[in-house]
């Protein structure tokens, strides 16, 4: 579901409707008359992801249900964003996010700053994925409830501008049908989840390296015929993980160690094999925008240095000595 909102051409009540289906049973109070209220949003939802984009010039509070168990980003713009987080409030600014991950949380708040309207970014992710990553990270040992993330998170560093490049990459793909595999939706909202809990402080921290045995060739080579045999799945970590039966950092230790690379990485260039293999036939008539966004690749401009990094040509280069499909589209 994507749907793009504007006060000009459309009602408020549209807009509070369709959020209602993303936060079900949450209330929105504005603070000032609905008659003088301007804003554009826009939401989308997709296999148990929610992401959201909303700029505003009134102050709004949102109520949320108590009994919901929830892990929200929010990533102000301008403006200020809070959040009542067991009985403390909590403000984050631009530079920062604002996460949101226990059912504690009594409502959500955007504020205007100065004569700025308040401009926001969220992510709701599927909560069941949350607590399977939890789980598989930790042996079971951390929840929402147990873990202690502070509500804060640093957009300065390293990690918190890749967070903020995934966070953009799930945006694009929300816009965009074309680029919203089911594939591309799991391994970035993973990969989001995986930085957040690995990079950011929690009670945990200290103890991430205790639960990284190293894991065996053996398991690394059943790794990898996993991946060769599902590449054409929506497949996570997580799930390449569990089935070999190690946790997800010795997985990725396994392949830092002997293979030199990320689990990641490695899916990355089965797919790319893919990629080259479908372009390289003489039967494929689809055009080269269409081939990447079936194997996982969302980004046309990455995917096509990818592709003549690992082949020395481009993907429509590959397709014309095939004798393929010329209208590859952008990135080609």
């Amino acid at each position: 579901m994507f749907a793009k909102f504007d006060h000009r051409d459309t009602s408020l009540e549209s807009l509070l409707e369709t959020h209602r289906r993303l936060v079900p049973h949450a209330k929105v109070d504005l603070s000032n008359s609905r008659e003088s209220f301007r804003w554009r949003g826009e939401l989308g939802s997709a296999n148990g992801l929610c992401w959201w984009q909303l700029k505003s010039d009134a102050d709004w509070r949102c109520w949320l249900p108590h009994e919901e168990e929830r892990f929200v980003l929010e990533l102000p713009r301008s403006g200020v964003m809070g959040a009542r987080l067991r009985g403390k409030e909590i403000l984050s600014r631009p530079g920062s996010a604002l996460v949101v991950g226990v059912a504690e949380t009594a409502w959500t708040q955007a504020q205007s700053h100065s004569d700025s309207s308040n401009w926001h970014e969220g992510i709701k992710f599927d909560i069941r994925a949350v607590r399977r990553l939890l789980a598989r990270t930790f042996d079971g040992r951390a929840s929402l409830q147990t873990i202690g993330l502070e509500p804060h998170l640093d957009l300065s560093t390293p990690a918190g501008q890749t967070l903020q490049h995934l966070v953009q990459a799930i945006g694009t793909a929300m816009r965009d049908e074309r680029l919203r595999s089911d594939k591309a939706t799991a391994l970035i909202s993973e990969a989001a989840l995986q930085l957040i809990f690995n990079e950011f402080p929690h009670r945990f921290s200290d103890r991430l390296d205790r639960y990284r045995p190293d894991a065996t060739s053996r398991q690394i080579g059943a790794a990898v015929d996993f991946m060769r045999a599902n590449m054409h799945q929506a497949l996570t970590l997580g799930d390449i993980a569990e089935a070999v039966g190690i946790s997800e950092r010795s997985l990725q230790h396994g392949f830092r160690r002997l293979l030199d690379t990320t689990p990641v990485a490695y899916l990355r260039d089965v797919r790319l094999e893919a990629v080259h293999a479908e372009l390289s036939s003489v039967e494929n008539r689809l055009p080269v925008n269409e081939v990447a966004v079936k194997w996982g690749f969302t980004h046309m401009g990455r995917f096509a240095a990818r592709y003549h990094q690992a082949y020395g040509e481009l993907p429509s280069g590959t397709m014309k000595r095939a004798g393929g499909v010329t209208g590859q589209g952008r990135g080609s």
